[in-house]
């Protein structure tokens, strides 16, 4: 039962990462920006492109460009690499980067590994006129019996011609813990569900509050069968607006 509860919970993070990154991968808007920031495709990670029209402004697409900035090996042929971030807001039909955002060295993989991109167009009201887009990236560990992955959520939105991040890198979802490799192990899980809060505003953006459900698994063998015990608990966190950026 454990091992058949780890292998679910990495196709899961493959199957919701993959669909975007595929589509995605002969697009000719990606050509017309990518001339636009002076790039060649080899300069870049073409397996975590992604783009997304934004079902709010269809006429314009989201973009994430990651740029290959650093590539080794260590001595066990073990890979790890940097990547720069482009997201960007185009045009679906002429191509024209309407809105930008850079950072270097946005994303490291290492011995915990980037395993996919995805964007969010959920509902993050900000404001009455202020509507947030999110970047979500997937970590895994790759390790057998000490099994690791994460998800973050990196929330912009449009601030004159540029994009400007307010909520960085805030893990959604995590999932780790030990076992040997048979049956008895214990894990976690926790899961997290923004929701926007219309009645409680900080420097003019709505609050978020952040629902945690926590799930404990314990698989023990009893009777040479392998039996999975899962405990249930919740926490709720707020995060406010700075003027830069949401915290807690």
């Amino acid at each position: 039962m454990g091992k058949l509860f780890i292998t679910l919970a990495f196709i899961f993070i493959s199957a919701t990462a993959w669909p975007q990154v595929t589509n995605a991968l002969n697009s000719s808007l990606k050509n017309k920006v990518l001339e636009q920031l002076g790039l060649k495709p080899e300069e870049i990670n073409e397996e975590l492109y992604v783009e997304k029209v934004l079902p709010y402004a269809k006429t314009q697409t989201a973009i994430v460009i990651c740029k290959n900035r650093k590539s080794e090996l260590d001595k066990n042929d073990d890979s790890s690499f940097e990547l720069d971030a482009y997201i960007i807001i185009a045009n679906n039909i002429t191509g024209k980067i309407l809105y930008k955002y850079f950072e270097e060295s946005e994303w490291i993989s290492d011995a915990i590994m980037l395993t996919g991109i995805t964007i969010d167009t959920g509902i993050f009201t900000l404001n009455n006129e202020t509507r947030a887009f999110g970047v979500q990236t997937s970590y895994a560990n790759g390790s057998q019996p000490n099994p690791h992955h994460h998800t973050d959520l990196s929330l912009f939105v449009q601030s004159n011609k540029t994009l400007k991040k307010v909520l960085n890198n805030y893990t959604t979802q995590t999932f780790g813990g030990e076992w040997d490799t048979r049956c008895a192990g214990e894990f976690e899980d926790v899961t997290s569900t923004i929701i926007i809060d219309r009645r409680s505003k900080f420097k003019n953006f709505n609050s978020l509050i952040i629902k945690d459900k926590i799930t404990k698994i314990r698989n023990t063998f009893v009777n040479e069968d392998c039996v999975e015990k899962k405990t249930f608990t919740h926490r709720t966190n707020k995060l406010k607006y700075n003027g830069m950026e949401y915290t807690k």
